[in-house]
């Protein structure tokens, strides 16, 4: 191999190089992500590489959700547009119907203990599901060096309730059905 052949191959070689890492894309969200290394748990509708980037993003704000109620009520709205963007086929879509309830009835995210029985029996079990997501856990967590994560939850929760819009009159039934039994059980 002459000196021009290997300046032309070195050229067009792959920049990452051989040892480019390996990736995987979430079944739920759709996002690339880097595959994650070791035994790592998974959400269920989730990659374990996606599970793994919502739990290192929200670290902070579990840490001090204990200590203070804003926060733990973000953390819950977090986890609701995490768990609606990675529904589980054939069960019911209750994290949806949470983010109805947070985002349309203005309902506090830190009821969710209270309502979660309400919410499960309500929630439906839809045929079809959002076929792209405007905005992902990676998404949120790329922007993460430019906004603050409680500007960043509010909209992605916004962004994901708008990707359910087919299924809104079902979901927005389904809050209203665990609304009246809240009211009905006070």
């Amino acid at each position: 191999m002459s000196d021009a052949d290997t300046r032309a191959d070195t050229a067009t070689a792959d920049p990452a190089g051989p040892e480019r890492p390996e990736t995987e894309v979430c079944p739920g969200c759709g996002a690339v992500l880097v595959a994650a290394p070791g035994p790592v748990t998974s959400s269920p509708g989730a990659s374990p590489s996606c599970t793994s980037l919502f739990e290192v993003t929200v670290r902070g704000l579990r840490e001090d959700a204990a200590q203070d109620l804003r926060t733990a009520a973000l953390l819950q709205l977090a986890g609701d547009a995490y768990a609606a963007q990675h529904p589980v086929a054939g069960e019911p879509a209750a994290a949806a119907v949470r983010l109805c309830l947070w985002l349309e009835r203005s309902t506090d995210p830190l009821r969710a203990g209270e309502l979660a029985g309400r919410v499960a029996d309500a929630a439906p079990r839809l045929a079809t599901r959002p076929v792209r997501w405007t905005t992902t856990v990676a998404d949120l967590a790329a922007d993460l060096d430019v906004v603050d994560l409680p500007a960043l939850v509010p909209s992605w929760a916004d962004a994901v309730w708008a990707d359910w819009g087919a299924a809104h009159p079902a979901v927005r039934a389904a809050a209203d059905v665990a609304m009246a039994g809240s009211a009905a059980g006070r």
